[in-house]
């Protein structure tokens, strides 16, 4: 006997008991008809993973891009384009430039570091980035662990 769809979706998931697993081998060994459909539904969860994996990789990027940024380069570049408002969108870029680096992680990370240096020494540091090695899943920008080194 076959086994069914739900099986095989165990066996690839790995979410059935030893048993069964060693009763699908066992048949899917002996069975062409099975074995087709085993790698058939391996390739089509292999590719809807890759799939997915490079979707969030797209996301993650568009994720990261800082909209004021992006407004302080298309104020900076409108400023040489149309210089009757050459002062305007200098002084724009500049608003944005300076919110996008008073928003960005790493500039809010160096001011508790640096308010903690104030206030407990080199022991407030060292608490700190003690706390940020161990969440360690967001990732550390490059400031700071530049930053990290001296202290």
């Amino acid at each position: 006997m076959h086994p069914d769809t739900n099986r095989i979706a165990g066996y690839l998931d790995k979410t059935i008991s030893a048993d069964e697993r060693k009763m699908v081998e066992a048949h899917v060994a002996s069975c062409p008809e099975c074995l087709k459909a085993m790698v058939a539904a391996h390739e089509t969860i292999a590719k809807f993973r890759k799939d997915k994996k490079n979707s969030n990789r797209r996301y993650n990027i568009m994720k990261k891009v800082n909209p004021y940024l992006v407004l302080a380069i298309a104020f900076f570049l409108f400023s040489f384009i149309t210089p009757r408002f050459f002062i305007q969108s200098l002084v724009a870029t500049l608003v944005f430039g300076i919110k996008w680096v008073a928003d960005s992680r790493s500039a809010r990370m160096l001011v508790m570091i640096y308010d903690a240096w104030k206030r407990d020494g080199d022991k407030g540091v060292s608490r700190i980035m003690n706390t940020m090695k161990r969440d360690d899943t967001r990732g550390l920008d490059p400031a700071i662990k530049i930053k990290s080194k001296f202290f």
